[in-house]
């Protein structure tokens, strides 16, 4: 177990500390065996054998056919820290504890992304009533961005039941938090099928009080004086 003081560190990004979280990191990854794949939306989702077409502006990605999907059945990471996250840069107004909890635990340990976006106005439920954040890939077509993604991906997985995680969206695939991932149909544009940022929803767990605490492994929602 990594002990870290109660003081966050500079930005939640600590040389050390990402040292350690990358180790950590990777026994709870899932990766993609193909990262070609293409992207995913959060509606209807079609069988795999079921592709459509390649989205505009991506013929550079390969059918999802011919991609296999990252296992949606992972064992929760068995790490925690001990120290408070601090606010990330996901804006948490509107968010729902559980999607907060998710959203600063990405933002210390991918200190590559730079946006994730928050509770919007949307048709569907998800990011109304915040229960889901959009984590922005940077350079997203590139093999760093799509095994960045698919770590992304993988750690909400692995902390599903942890975290409350309900599903994960990521290049075209639908993957639960529990049971079978699926392919989708093509929505027609890169953020539509979700190339370009990962969705991940939660069960919420209520909106804040204010006096919550988020650690990595667990969630404490009202500590005490």
């Amino acid at each position: 177990m990594l002990l870290v003081g109660s003081k966050p560190l500079a930005n939640g990004r600590g040389r050390a500390f990402a040292l350690a979280a990358s180790v950590l990191l990777a026994a709870a990854m899932v990766y993609a065996q193909n990262t070609s794949a293409p992207c995913c939306d959060e509606t209807a989702a079609v069988a795999p054998t079921d592709p459509g077409s390649a989205a505009p502006g991506a013929s550079d990605v390969a059918s999802p056919a011919k991609a296999e999907l990252m296992a949606a059945s992972t064992p929760s990471a068995a790490w925690d820290f001990q120290f408070a996250l601090p606010a990330g840069i996901t804006p948490e107004q509107g968010l729902q504890v559980k999607t907060i909890w998710v959203a600063r635990a990405i933002s210390v340990l991918f200190p590559e992304i730079t946006t994730i976006g928050g509770a919007r106005q949307d048709p569907l439920k998800w990011h109304p009533n915040g229960l889901a954040i959009d984590v922005m890939i940077p350079n997203y077509h590139s093999e760093a961005g799509i095994e960045l993604g698919n770590q992304i991906a993988g750690l909400a997985l692995a902390n599903a039941e942890r975290w409350g995680v309900l599903h994960v969206i990521w290049r075209q695939g639908f993957y639960p938090g529990i049971g079978a991932p699926s392919w989708t149909e093509n929505y027609g544009n890169e953020t539509a099928n979700h190339f370009d940022h990962v969705h991940i929803a939660t069960n919420g767990g209520g909106y804040p009080t204010g006096k919550e605490t988020y650690f990595i492994g667990s969630m404490n929602p009202a500590p005490s004086n």
